[in-house]
């Protein structure tokens, strides 16, 4: 039931963050900044989900840890900074959202560089993400029961 949930979500993320992408193509700019703000709820959602593998990860980072984990870890942490980045330079450039309150400072140019250059790298680490994750994902849906994939996964 647990790795359902997580597939779902995980699914849920990658979508919108391909919708996200181009802020005036989907619903507009509005549903651009609320999407990003829900999306950075939902990627701590994912992180809690999978807390238990990042504290023993964390715990076990300096000992005898696996070179794959090691790795994930490092993207996780990437991905993480990357996510604040984009929510944080993406609350200081908001036009349909007030966030004027906060008082950020900065120049509007630099938040949007900030914003793009974030949301680029952001989206190539997700993608290595997913890669790393392929077989976890294809499990999901069940290909290994069909012997044509099976053949095809093996090769």
């Amino acid at each position: 039931m647990m790795n359902k949930i997580k597939f779902i979500l995980n699914v849920s993320l990658a979508a919108v963050m391909l919708l996200l992408m181009d802020p005036r193509s989907f619903y507009g700019l509005g549903f651009h900044e609320w999407a990003g703000l829900i999306i950075g709820l939902f990627f701590l959602l994912h992180k809690a989900l999978n807390w238990t593998w990042i504290k023993k990860v964390t715990m076990g980072f300096i000992k005898r840890c696996p070179r794959r984990a090691r790795l994930n870890y490092v993207l996780d942490v990437l991905l993480l900074v990357g996510m604040f980045l984009m929510i944080f330079s993406g609350i200081a450039i908001a036009k349909t959202i007030d966030f004027s309150w906060l008082n950020l400072g900065g120049s509007h140019m630099f938040w949007r560089v900030m914003h793009t250059s974030s949301s680029y790298i952001t989206l190539a680490l997700f993608g290595i993400h997913l890669g790393l994750h392929w077989k976890w994902v294809v499990q999901r849906f069940n290909f290994k029961k069909d012997k044509k994939w099976q053949k095809k996964l093996a090769s």
